[in-house]
């Protein structure tokens, strides 16, 4: 596991009544770099929590004076069917029910993404498949600069109910053969000790066709090898240059660091896979590039490798979060001039034709070393599937994805319709389901 700092850990009544939960609580902190007294806390304490700061260090890592590791809370997902009782009971408390709300509730460990699909505000300027996402955590500890999720680490330990009712949600969706874990946190941080991450790979490792997906910045996998993982299990780390790894993302693995997860990783027998993002053009980003697709060559064998420009957030808040003086001058110049051009589109802040030349690099690199991987963007827009389609041989239909929902090992190109196979099913079966 990480070592760990935390201003406070708080755990939920649901796990300290619980043995096997609490086994799992206190070896984190056994763990922990300095010894913490845990807070035991129930629902009709969280106005009080929240009220006195629970929440206040979710905000953006690089606009704090200083960063820390994040504190610790520990709960258990509810499948009883009590997800609106329980909010409203907060509303009453002057508490508005939001992300941050749900995951302290325990509520949707699973949710339905309906990207590209009716109901998405981003379906016409973001290529993404719907499918349904799994959780067991909420935050992280890696302290990115651009990233809003420190500041509290949320995990869930009721893993061996979680399994229970994934594997009901799995049934009622055979179309789905890989479920991605956590895009909203880094689940190996606290592993082995927590284990709760171990118990959900050996889970997946006994079904047949289908595949969990973990999507990582880690350098901490050498605890995965003995795991019975039966190749079901796909790890997807994002890849960044030296510069941004170091400088940017100061917790996570560095460059060489996550290289070497990866290897230890693919030699333990899963399948890996890399995603260049967020590629942020810090000053020398081409060096950069050249020098991590030549390292990943020489150390591992992915199957797929996506890139996706630094996105999602306009221009001022990018200069917010993000030191000016490590960035190169011409892609701020061409992100300044874009603004209005750009308005609220998700691909902001960065203009096409800068995000074109940065994919444009990064794929030369990448085929000055191998020549058959497939490669592809992640949530991008339609015009830049069309830009490049002649760089990547793919469309936004039929594109070998890192993480979607028909992405076995092997990244096959796509025979069904991305948007028209995946249907959504849930009833009283898949309790906790999100209702986006």
């Amino acid at each position: 596991m990480y070592p760990l700092n935390p201003k406070a850990v708080y755990v939920h009544d649901t796990v300290a009544e619980n043995d096997r939960y609490m086994a799992r609580v206190q070896r984190v902190l056994d763990g922990l770099q300095k010894p913490v007294e845990p807070t035991f806390y129930t629902d009709a304490d969280l106005p009080a929590m929240v009220a006195g700061g629970l929440l206040a260090e979710r905000r953006p890592m690089g606009t704090r004076a200083d960063l820390c590791d994040p504190s610790l809370l520990f709960n258990t997902f509810r499948f009883d069917g009590k997800e609106a009782e329980r909010v409203a009971c907060l509303q009453k408390q002057g508490i508005q029910s939001n992300w941050n709300h749900s995951g302290l509730l325990g509520h949707y460990p699973f949710h339905w993404a309906n990207y590209n699909q009716e109901g998405d505000p981003n379906r016409l300027h973001k290529v993404c498949r719907a499918c349904w996402r799994i959780h067991q955590q909420n935050g992280c500890v890696h302290q990115c600069h651009y990233c809003g999720l420190g500041g509290l680490l949320i995990s869930s330990v009721n893993v061996e109910e979680y399994c229970h009712w994934l594997g009901k949600l799995i049934d009622k969706h055979p179309w789905q053969l890989t479920y991605l874990l956590d895009d909203d946190g880094d689940p190996p941080a606290l592993e082995p000790e927590l284990g709760c991450l171990g118990e959900l790979i050996e889970y997946f490792g006994t079904l047949e066709n289908r595949y969990l997906i973990i999507h990582t910045k880690t350098w901490n996998t050498e605890w995965m090898r003995d795991l019975k993982h039966n190749g079901n299990t796909i790890i997807v780390w994002s890849i960044s240059g030296p510069k941004q790894s170091r400088l940017l993302e100061p917790v996570a693995g560095t460059t060489e660091q996550r290289v070497e997860a990866a290897r230890i990783a693919e030699e333990a027998g899963y399948q890996i896979r890399y995603k260049f993002k967020p590629i942020i053009p810090v000053k020398g980003w081409e060096e950069d590039a050249a020098y991590t697709a030549k390292l990943i060559f020489e150390k591992t064998h992915p199957d797929v490798i996506s890139l996706c420009c630094f996105m999602w957030m306009e221009y001022a808040d990018m200069m917010r979060r993000l030191p000016a003086e490590l960035l190169d001058e011409d892609c701020v110049a061409a992100a300044e001039a874009a603004v209005e051009e750009l308005g609220t589109l998700i691909t902001r802040p960065f203009p096409p034709h800068t995000r074109r030349n940065i994919y444009e690099t990064h794929i030369r690199e990448i085929r000055r070393w191998n020549q058959d991987v497939p490669v592809s963007i992640s949530t991008e827009s339609f015009e830049m599937w069309n830009d490049l389609a002649d760089l990547t041989g793919f469309t936004a239909l039929n594109y070998p994805c890192g993480c979607g929902p028909f992405s076995p090992p092997g990244a096959p190109i796509l025979k069904c319709h991305p948007v028209k196979t995946a249907q959504r099913f849930d009833d009283e079966t898949c309790r906790g389901t999100s209702p986006r």
